[in-house]
């Protein structure tokens, strides 16, 4: 009897991926004879930009250790072309699967068609691809990023619902052409325009961090003249603009309103001290799931296309709950 690994799937549902419900991730692969000895993961991580990445590494570690899987990783640095050339070596090892976590979303069909003609199947993690091939991989694990720029524009349009006249918002942007960057603002955008009470103003780019964040927000602090609310897609990011509003003499939290993704413990941290208003979650521990995907290709079973991580929201209230049990 082979083994199996029993592990929530999260929003995506609890059936097995072994018995094939959703879709056939395989489809246009031609799988390798399952081989003897460990099973082999190459794993090429987007970079370190962030406390949120920081924990998806340690996620991904822990549990190729835990499922006993030999585990190649590497940093890309934010670096495309080191990327292409951490999944080229491991074709060249011979591993059973390919995970990575793009830096963008454009310019993968090259080397993914060469994965695909050595029969070693590819996983993208947190992050989403643009191809109109998508035999080039087999699953994707991770958060609906629209989702959660639609439950941040959400939470602004309710607590501003008393208040007459337009809500100046600006926008601290992940990094460009990254899919959560770009699905984060369709979302955020795509309910502001509703009922049109959400106004937003301009953005700039932050690329995930604090200092980024920071040094975004007082560019739109310059350019912008009223802000009533900021997005900042990731926490890193907000708790950046609190430097930057604390520095202009702004209370963040009060005066200018604060809404941010990821419920990092630094980011909870703050928005219990009154400091950021709501908190999208978007889980980084999504190692488990990988590791359940890894196992069953590596035993030919089929996988679901899309594997959702969890996903909660946070008030003051909800993160002081939270907040003890925080892992990352």
């Amino acid at each position: 009897m082979r083994r199996r690994l029993f592990i929530s799937l999260g929003a995506a549902g609890m059936c097995s991926v072994l018995t094939g419900c959703g879709n056939d991730g395989q489809e246009g692969f031609n799988l390798r004879d399952v081989p003897s000895g460990p099973i082999v993961l190459g794993f090429s991580q987007v970079g370190s930009e962030s406390g949120w990445r920081e924990a998806n590494t340690a996620s991904i570690k822990k549990a190729a250790e835990r499922n006993r899987i030999t585990l190649k990783f590497d940093n890309a640095d934010g670096d495309q072309k080191k990327q292409i050339a951490a999944i080229q070596s491991y074709i060249a090892a011979e591993v059973n699967v390919i995970a990575f976590s793009p830096v963008v979303e454009t310019g993968w069909d090259a080397v993914l068609r060469q994965a695909r003609d050595a029969g070693i199947p590819v996983v993208l993690t947190d992050r989403l691809i643009e191809t109109s091939d998508e035999s080039l991989y087999v699953s994707s694990i991770g958060a609906e990023f629209a989702s959660e720029g639609n439950l941040a524009a959400l939470y602004l349009e309710n607590d501003y619902e008393d208040t007459s006249g337009h809500v100046n918002v600006v926008e601290l942007l992940g990094t460009r052409g990254s899919s959560p960057a770009k699905l984060r603002t369709e979302g955020f955008r795509e309910t502001a325009s509703r009922h049109g009470k959400l106004r937003v103003m301009d953005s700039e780019t932050g690329n995930w961090t604090v200092a980024g964040g920071e040094a975004a927000m007082k560019k739109l602090l310059r350019r912008v003249k009223d802000i009533d609310a900021v997005f900042a897609q990731n926490d890193d990011m907000g708790l950046g603009a609190i430097k930057a509003l604390q520095a202009a003499g702004k209370k963040p939290g009060t005066d200018v309103r604060i809404v941010t993704v990821d419920a990092t413990r630094a980011g909870l941290t703050a928005l219990v001290a009154g400091k950021l208003n709501y908190v999208v979650e978007c889980s980084p521990e999504i190692g488990e799931q990988l590791m359940e995907v890894v196992v069953d290709l590596f035993f030919g079973g089929q996988v679901q296309k899309r594997v959702e991580s969890q996903k909660a929201v946070f008030d003051s209230d909800s993160a002081a709950d939270a907040l003890p049990d925080r892992t990352y």
